[in-house]
């Protein structure tokens, strides 16, 4: 089975939807459609690839395996399990399920489960457990975001995995300034030191004053782009543009990399939520939502870069070098974020993790600004069906024909590969042809 998966963005389901897409709000109040619209933040599926049983397979019966964990959220005919070793089940419950009278969230449990064919767990049996529940529940850690509904996974931290000598593991997303970027900037680079030179104007004298200490000013540059990204969402005015993501996958240990589709849409931004509509995959209309085809990803329309500077995700924050992106000065800061203050969901069918992360982020030196975001998924459990998985932003100021420009995403790509074999699936996403969006009404007068 191939795996499906949907990275979304830490935060609120602001992590990237608005439109019509199927008739009413996509997603109409879930996301994806059925699923767990608790996620807090940035986030990417994986969609599911399903195959057909065969006649031995049906008629096989299912193995059972018993997970201890945590319920954390409870609904009619399923509940969420966070796991021991940091992953949360999305386990169905049926008729035939032997459990407690009722379940309730922050119960310690022991869950007998069997895993069909599309990756879904069912329980056959659920026993409380309180000393789990003690173990998890007691952790001093529990309580570091308590802004998230769905509690962080606190237990088992495991280590990145090791790799033989000689092999360089999964493929891993560039790195840096884009390299459009970087030709462009080198072309003009040459063309200033082509023209004739002219004397610089005198420069002003220095001011007496001694210079801040270069920790403070860069602690202070952090505690200004906190105070932008805070702001950034409610500056966006309505606006709409088009989204094309070209999915790529590899299945060779070296990365071959082969394009699967290309997915299209209009994206709404309309009072700070966001939608899709006319999906289009290989230029035809569909009614499937993308996730449902293959990887795809949301968040990158402010969600991930506001949760970054979020005080509640108290992340690290070190000054790396400076560099120049999208023709601006930038300083770049290397930035870790740990599990319990994650909101960078990760969702395969049947589970998801909440994972600590780490990374790089461009802010553009004179307003901070984020420039580029590059965020890599760390400690991803060990049964978890992902090895690894990465992302990146590009943002550039963007004119919706006013004056004033606003910093909107134009570029990101998302990196996954699966646990225990060479496929990996990439997504390129471009956003273009932004413009104000202005909804439109109708008057009707009733007719006598």
């Amino acid at each position: 089975m191939k795996a499906a998966f949907l990275l979304l963005a830490a935060g609120s389901v602001l992590i990237a939807q608005v439109g019509q897409y199927p008739p009413g709000q996509y997603p109409p109040g879930q996301y994806p459609p059925g699923r767990d619209p608790r996620d807090n933040g940035p986030g990417m599926p994986f969609p599911g690839r399903g195959s057909k049983k065969t006649t031995e397979q049906k008629d096989a019966p299912a193995p059972t395996k018993t997970f201890s964990g945590v319920i954390r959220v409870v609904e009619d005919k399923s509940f969420d399990l966070e796991t021991t070793d940091t992953r949360i089940l999305t386990i169905q419950v049926s008729d035939k399920t032997t459990k407690p009278k009722e379940l309730k969230t922050g119960d310690g449990v022991d869950v007998e489960t069997t895993q069909d064919i599309d990756g879904m767990f069912h329980a056959v049996s659920i026993k409380p457990n309180a000393q789990v529940a003690k173990k998890i529940n007691g952790s001093d850690q529990q309580a570091a975001h308590e802004e998230r509904t769905v509690a962080p996974p606190t237990i088992l931290v495991r280590p990145d995995q090791t790799l033989d000598e000689g092999d360089a593991g999964p493929p891993k997303l560039k790195r840096g300034v884009p390299s459009d970027y970087a030709a462009q900037a080198k072309r003009e680079e040459e063309e200033r030191a082509a023209a004739p030179a002219t004397a610089p104007p005198p420069a002003p004298p220095a001011p007496d004053i001694p210079p801040p200490k270069p920790a403070d000013s860069r602690k202070a540059f952090i505690e200004k782009a906190r105070g932008v990204a805070a702001a950034y969402i409610d500056g966006l005015p309505n606006y709409v543009c088009q989204e094309f993501a070209t999915r790529y996958f590899s299945e060779t240990r070296v990365p071959s990399w082969n394009v699967a589709d290309v997915v299209s849409a209009e994206v709404v931004y309309e009072n700070r939520k966001e939608s899709y509509r006319n999906i289009a995959i290989n230029g035809k209309a569909t009614k499937k939502a993308p996730e449902e085809t293959g990887a795809w990803s949301t968040g990158e329309f402010g969600t991930i870069l506001k949760n970054l500077f979020e005080p509640a995700t108290d992340a690290d924050f070190r000054y790396r070098e400076s560099d120049t992106i999208a023709h601006l000065p930038a300083s770049v800061y290397k930035f870790a974020v740990t599990r319990p203050r994650s909101n960078w969901k990760i969702w395969t069918t049947g589970q998801y993790i909440i994972p600590a992360y780490k990374g790089s982020v461009w802010l553009d030196k004179q307003n901070a600004n984020a420039l580029r975001i590059e965020m890599q998924a760390a400690e991803i459990p060990e049964e978890f069906p992902l090895i690894s998985v990465e992302s990146a932003i590009d943002y550039q100021y963007i004119s919706l024909g006013t004056p004033e420009k606003f910093l909107l995403p134009v570029r990101a790509e998302v990196l996954s590969c699966e646990r225990g074999s060479n496929r990996c699936e990439r997504n390129v996403i471009e956003f273009r042809n932004y413009h104000k969006f202005t909804g439109q009404s109708t008057i009707k007068f009733n007719e006598k």
